[in-house]
């Protein structure tokens, strides 16, 4: 992998992270605050759902760190070493966390009195959304799980042929 496309790759990564700093600290929280203005019975629901969108976004902060690592590692071409597999460790971490937090959305909006301005689709939708991210992350974090399998079978392979050779 060339320097510039790594740079290029990373450059990206970092860009999301503030992103997600920035949603975090101003979007999600004056967005709750103007939705409780507009709809007032939404206070009692405000702060959980502020806290599971700041918690997730930082499960996907954390997994840009992990693959800008990765990254540096295929740029480096130190990818079959050893420590790749911490980095492939904090990817699986960080996907694993986003998939508990999207759950335990799934079940606070199952169990949860949530208003509804409208006819309660958007309830519904929620429900569902975090029902059908818990399924896919969960199936994210069981590939990364199979890709980090390969990728100690294949350090295990590379340091038994540098002792052949």
């Amino acid at each position: 992998m060339t320097r510039a496309l790594v740079f290029f790759l990373q450059a990206l990564l970092a860009f999301a992270f503030l992103g997600g700093l920035f949603a975090q600290v101003v979007v999600i929280p004056g967005t709750a605050a103007n939705e409780v203005e507009n709809f007032p019975p939404y206070e009692s629901v405000r702060v959980p759902f502020v806290v599971f969108a700041i918690v997730f976004i930082a499960c996907l902060q954390v997994l840009a760190v992990a693959l800008g690592g990765m990254l540096q590692r295929a740029g480096e071409d130190t990818v079959f070493e050893s420590g790749a597999l911490t980095w492939t460790n904090v990817a699986i971490g960080a996907i694993t966390a986003g998939a508990l937090v999207l759950a335990t959305l799934f079940v606070y909006v199952t169990f949860a009195e949530i208003p509804s301005p409208a006819d309660g689709m958007e309830v519904l939708g929620l429900w569902m959304g975090s029902g059908a991210g818990t399924v896919a992350a969960t199936g994210v974090a069981l590939l990364v799980v199979v890709g980090r399998k390969w990728l100690g079978r294949a350090i295990a392979q590379r340091a038994e042929l540098e002792q052949v050779v």
